[in-house]
């Protein structure tokens, strides 16, 4: 049996121990399938521990749209369409956050997932903001129905006025969207949510844009750290009866394991 240099052998410890030494210092966030934007923030908010928000692009165009119908639904009649946005893929290796960090880390791991998006020809385009702690991934360009891209702003983006008063979680939510509708026009439906969130809090909007109005909500429910993402019901689903549906869900944090412990 030929022997092996000793040289070769320390190159191949030194690269496994590389390796290893990467594979514990990041994680690989890998996802193909409609709004891989969206599925890569959830697995980001897993590494990071911090609520991101997501607020879908409106697609205008049918070049960014595909008909997701079984043929079972075609067998319905012709008019039957279930529309979602075209699948793409979001590649990213995300490193583990430092011991002290903070939203600047999250950012840039956003940013690596948008130059993914970026670079993979998706749908529109999107930006990421810190405010009060929060982070938002928010619409900035679409492609409209001529075939060009035009600047876009989500319905969370409007200023929006609510009384002060008792009501629980779902009312004041609802609220919220509601004024947003009122001030863009743009129906927003409630849709998930982690639990029956019967809590009442007494709460009351002044002209703050409807996403810090919602972020502030969820900062006060028990079931805390929340994110909410607004994802946009593309033309012609016929089962639509909204423009956009807001669901809410728990960041899916757990603190990961030192290297001393794997």
């Amino acid at each position: 049996m030929p022997r092996i240099p000793r040289q070769l052998t320390i190159v191949t410890a030194v690269a496994a121990f590389a390796a290893a030494l990467h594979a514990q210092s990041a994680k690989l966030i890998d996802v193909n399938e409609p709004r891989p934007l969206w599925r890569a923030i959830d697995k980001l908010e897993t590494i990071v521990g911090l609520a991101i928000n997501y607020e879908d692009v409106p697609y205008g165009s049918a070049a960014d749209v595909q008909d997701a119908s079984t043929l079972q639904q075609q067998g319905t009649g012709p008019s039957f369409h279930f529309v979602v946005p075209r699948s793409g893929h979001v590649s990213a290796e995300i490193p583990l956050p430092s011991a002290n960090a903070g939203a600047g880390e999250a950012i840039a791991d956003v940013n690596r997932l948008l130059a993914s998006y970026r670079e993979n020809g998706l749908p529109g385009d999107f930006q990421v903001a810190q405010r009060d702690g929060v982070l938002y991934v928010t619409p900035t360009k679409t492609l409209g129905a001529n075939g060009l891209m035009r600047a876009v702003t989500s319905p969370l983006a409007a200023p929006v006025k609510i009384p002060n008063t008792r009501r629980n979680f779902i009312e004041t939510a609802e609220a919220i969207i509601d004024a947003a509708h009122q001030a863009t026009g743009l129906r927003i439906v409630l849709g998930t949510f982690p639990y029956w969130p019967n809590q009442i809090v007494t709460f009351g909007v002044s002209g703050e844009p409807a996403r810090d109005a919602l972020a502030r909500l969820l900062a006060r429910m028990p079931a805390a750290p929340l994110s909410y993402r607004l994802i946009f019901e593309p033309r012609p689903d016929l089962r639509r009866d909204a423009d956009y549906v807001l669901h809410i869900r728990r960041t899916g944090y757990g603190p990961p394991a030192s290297p001393s412990a794997q």
